[in-house]
């Protein structure tokens, strides 16, 4: 099987992680947010279970409380300055996604990635696989889903099927070094913008899910980013050089 063609599976993410996207991917309550709006024990009460659903595992107030504060001090100190690390970036846009939701126990988690992995093997298109707390999210091309791959599966396994989304991959330099406000950055820059992202995958490869009228625009939006990037980079570059001689 090439590798490029093997689904990606990811562990699952971290209580800050997953407070940081609740706030960020609900309109309402990150706009409260940015202006202090909120109350920051009775979020962490209301998205509680939430946290716990998408973590998979059980966490207190207090922990949440922690989370929204250090994300508090981050949006404090986002600027709209260049992310340096996009300088050597590459992205490409796929149209006509799903999003699929497998609902399954543990002891057959396995068993079904292994499954779609053999599939896999003979789609045109790269399948991306993420595991959560007792499911796995699937984002595959939507014509391919439809005749190869939802066919294969338990249909008693298939808990939702999102379809006319875009994916958005960005794929930085190996040479540089994930920064850990990455994610929310992508996420205010397109924000700003009106574009709205309904699933942030973030690793070695970043995967945006939005909506399929929004992925050109989304797409235009970061490749203007990158190079806001490069240009930075070289000015820096040259700058460091000037005074070195």
């Amino acid at each position: 099987m090439p590798p490029d063609k093997n689904p990606r599976l990811t562990g699952k993410p971290s209580i800050p992680a997953v407070v940081s996207s609740i706030i960020t991917h609900n309109p309402a309550i990150y706009e409260c947010f940015k202006q202090r709006l909120l109350n920051y024990h009775a979020l962490a009460t209301n998205i509680k279970a939430e946290v716990e659903k998408v973590a998979g595992r059980p966490t207190t107030i207090n922990t949440i409380v922690v989370a929204i504060t250090r994300f508090s001090e981050t949006v404090g100190e986002t600027k709209p300055q260049p992310f340096l690390i996009l300088r050597d970036a590459r992205i490409t846009l796929t149209s006509d996604v799903v999003d699929v939701t497998i609902k399954c126990k543990k002891s057959e988690l396995f068993q079904t990635v292994k499954r779609v992995a053999e599939i896999s093997s003979n789609l045109n298109e790269a399948v991306h696989l993420f595991q959560l707390s007792n499911s796995i999210k699937l984002i595959a091309d939507e014509g391919e889903y439809s005749s190869m791959i939802g066919p294969s599966l338990d249909k008693m396994f298939i808990a939702s099927v999102t379809t006319q989304l875009s994916r958005l991959d960005i794929r930085l330099s190996p040479a540089v070094e994930m920064t850990p406000g990455f994610g929310f950055f992508l996420t205010e820059l397109l924000y700003r913008q009106g574009i709205s992202l309904r699933h942030t995958y973030i690793g070695e490869e970043t995967v945006l899910i939005l909506g399929r009228d929004d992925g050109p625009r989304a797409y235009e939006i970061m490749r203007q980013e990158i190079d806001r990037s490069r240009a930075t980079h070289s000015n820096l570059t040259s700058d460091s050089r000037k005074r070195q001689s």
